[in-house]
């Protein structure tokens, strides 16, 4: 059977939420990480948990093209907010992605990859749009606490091996990418890996944290019963459009 919807989870609870629901028909261990196959909302997936921090999101990237060979990725979890207004909850849709902490000046321009000759990656079209329409669905019919007044933007998503916790991290990564709306450390790696593949990706990240180390929430308590609720909430409703 071919499972042409890879799903890389970036949190243990969203991994377990859409698991536990999986019409599952087989799984694999393979370098160390499990892939699980099966129908979810209609549609044949994989379904994987990539870990914190580029690597393990290369990993995970990697495995899902190669392995699964699946034809298309979604990516969701959390992120820093960097935009100017972003609150706690707002959720971001990625257009492009650039790793923030890429720097092999004075061999290259600051944020190239070397020897690829470019720094930004742009989101599948179609993928973007299904996860905007997606989460604004999600938004509208079960808003799970702590989104009660989020609001739902698209925009540029910087990656680094980095948590941004303090306003001099985080000017140090928007000074050069001034329209930065938020920072993770998987979705530029991810992305990488899906360019090299030609696979088509999408990426939703819910908003924990200023990436400044203001934010005063249970970070824990946010992911578990917000955060990773609002991802796989958004992914259930993607699937439901593929399926159609």
């Amino acid at each position: 059977m071919h499972y042409p919807t890879g799903i890389i989870a970036a949190m243990e609870s969203e991994f377990r939420d859409l698991a536990d629901s999986l019409d599952h028909d087989s799984s694999e261990k393979i370098a160390g990480r499990e892939i699980l196959y099966g129908t979810l909302e209609g549609e044949n997936v994989a379904l994987v948990l990539c870990g914190c921090g580029k690597v393990n999101a290369t990993h995970a990237a990697t495995l899902m093209a190669c392995q699964a060979r699946i034809s298309r990725l979604l990516v969701t979890g959390v992120s820093g907010g960097l935009a100017e207004g972003l609150k706690v909850g707002d959720v971001v849709i990625g257009d492009s992605f650039v790793q923030h902490d890429m720097d092999a000046r004075p061999l290259f321009p600051r944020h190239v990859i070397p020897f690829e000759g470019y720094s930004e990656i742009k989101a599948d079209a179609d993928l973007r749009n299904l996860l905007f329409e997606a989460a604004k669905t999600m938004l509208s019919t079960a808003r799970p606490p702590g989104l009660e007044k989020a609001k739902l933007v698209e925009g540029l998503v910087v990656s680094g091996d980095q948590f941004l916790s303090s306003t001099e991290a985080r000017n140090g990564v928007l000074d050069p990418l001034p329209h930065a709306v938020c920072a993770d450390m998987e979705s530029a790696a991810i992305a990488q890996v899906c360019r090299a593949a030609g696979i088509p990706v999408g990426v939703m990240r819910v908003i924990s944290d200023s990436a400044d180390g203001s934010a005063h929430i249970d970070f824990a308590k946010f992911v578990e019963e917000s955060a990773s609720k609002a991802c796989a909430e958004t992914v259930r409703h993607a699937l439901r459009s593929l399926a159609q």
